[in-house]
C-alpha cells in the first residue's frame, strides 16, 4: 500500500501528547507582541489588533502598536484615522512616529526582543505576496515571526497546522510555533508535503515518506512517530508536552496545505519561508499565503 493511500486515515498516527514524557519547563522570556497599524486599510488594522490582543493575552505580555506616516499624527487621533471606536486601542502601548512604516517596524524589532509582529492583510491584495504592501514588505524584511491576519477570520489558538517538507532547514525554524502552542494549550497538526528526498539537490538529513508501506499497522505508526520526534521535537524544539498528530499530504504541496487547513479547522497555519520567491518553495509559500482562510504565521528559515 502506498503511503498516499493512508492520507485520509492518519489521525491514528503520531498522537503522542499523552506519552511524550515529563513536562519541559520553558525559560521565561520577556518579549513584546507588536501590532503594525495600517494607515491605508482600517479593516486590516482592526483585524491585527484583535489578533494581537489574543496573542498578547496568551503570552501574558503587553501589546505594543506602531503607526508611522509621512505627517505627524497625535496619538489621540489614531482611532478616528483607523476607523475604530475610541476605546479600541485601550491598553495598547502606542508608538506613533513619522517615517516609513516598515522601516519603523524593523527598527522596533531590532531594538526590542519581539515574539511576534502582527499585521493585517489588505483587501486590495497589493504587493508581490498578495497581502498588501505593509504586510508583504514586513514579511520580506522581518526576522521576527510575523502573523498575517485577514478581516473577518475566526480568531482562536487551539489547533495549529504545521506543514513540513522533510528537511532539517525548514524544521529548524519551528521553535516560535511550538512555544506559542504550549502557551495557548494548543495542539500541532503536522503534515508532510512535498518530496524532500528526491531531486538533484537533496538536503542532508532530509526525510521523505517511504514509497511503500507493506504492513501499515506496524510501519506507518513507526514512521510517523519517528518523523514527529526528529523534525518537530528534536530539530524544531517543540515542547514535549504539546500534543501532536501527523498527516501525509498526497498532492501538490500548496493544495494539500490549504486542504488540511480547511479539513482540520486550523486556527493558524505555519509557513516557513526561505526568503526566495522564484524557487518552487517560494511559489508554494506565496500561494498558501494568498489563499489561506485562517491567520498565517510566517517563520523565517535561519
Amino acid at each position: 500500500m502506498k503511503p498516499a493511500d493512508l492520507a485520509e486515515g492518519t489521525t491514528h498516527g503520531a498522537e503522542r501528547g499523552a506519552e511524550e514524557g515529563p513536562r519541559s519547563e520553558a525559560r521565561p522570556k520577556r518579549q513584546r507582541v507588536l501590532v503594525a497599524l495600517n494607515g491605508t486599510d482600517a479593516a486590516a488594522s482592526q483585524a491585527a489588533v484583535a489578533m494581537g490582543r489574543l496573542v498578547a493575552r496568551t503570552l501574558h505580555e503587553p501589546l505594543h502598536g506602531i503607526f508611522a506616516s509621512e505627517a505627524k499624527v497625535p496619538p489621540g487621533e489614531l482611532p478616528r484615522l483607523l476607523g475604530m471606536p475610541k476605546h479600541a486601542l485601550d491598553g495598547v502601548v502606542l508608538d506613533v512616529e513619522v517615517g516609513d512604516p516598515v522601516e519603523r517596524i524593523m527598527a522596533f524589532t531590532e531594538a526590542h526582543p519581539t515574539a511576534f509582529v502582527i499585521v493585517g492583510a489588505e483587501s486590495s491584495e497589493r504587493g508581490g505576496l498578495g497581502v498588501g504592501e505593509l504586510a508583504g514588505h514586513t514579511i520580506e524584511r522581518s526576522h521576527a515571526p510575523v502573523i498575517v491576519v485577514r478581516p473577518e477570520e475566526r480568531l482562536a489558538l487551539s489547533r495549529i497546522l504545521v506543514p513540513l517538507d522533510g528537511t532539517p532547514s525548514t524544521a529548524s525554524a519551528l521553535e516560535p510555533a511550538g512555544a506559542l502552542a504550549r502557551q495557548a494549550g494548543a495542539s500541532l497538526d503536522i503534515v508532510l508535503v512535498g518530496e524532500a528526498q528526491h531531486g538533484p539537490h537533496v538536503e542532508p538529513g532530509a526525510m521523505g515518506a517511504p514509497q511503500y508501506v507493506d504492513q501499515p499497522h506496524h510501519e506507518w505508526p513507526a514512521f510517523s512517530a519517528e518523523f514527529v520526534h526528529r523534525f518537530a521535537k528534536t530539530i524544531g524544539h517543540c515542547p514535549e508536552d504539546v500534543p501532536t498528530r501527523f498527516f501525509l499530504g498526497a498532492g501538490a504541496p500548496a493544495d494539500e496545505i490549504l486542504r488540511f487547513a480547511e479539513t482540520l479547522a486550523a486556527d493558524l497555519t505555519v509557513l516557513v519561508w526561505h526568503g526566495l520567491r522564484r524557487e518552487e518553495h517560494g511559489a508554494v509559500f506565496e500561494r498558501v499565503l494568498r489563499k489561506a482562510t485562517c491567520p498565517v504565521l510566517v517563520l523565517r528559515c535561519p
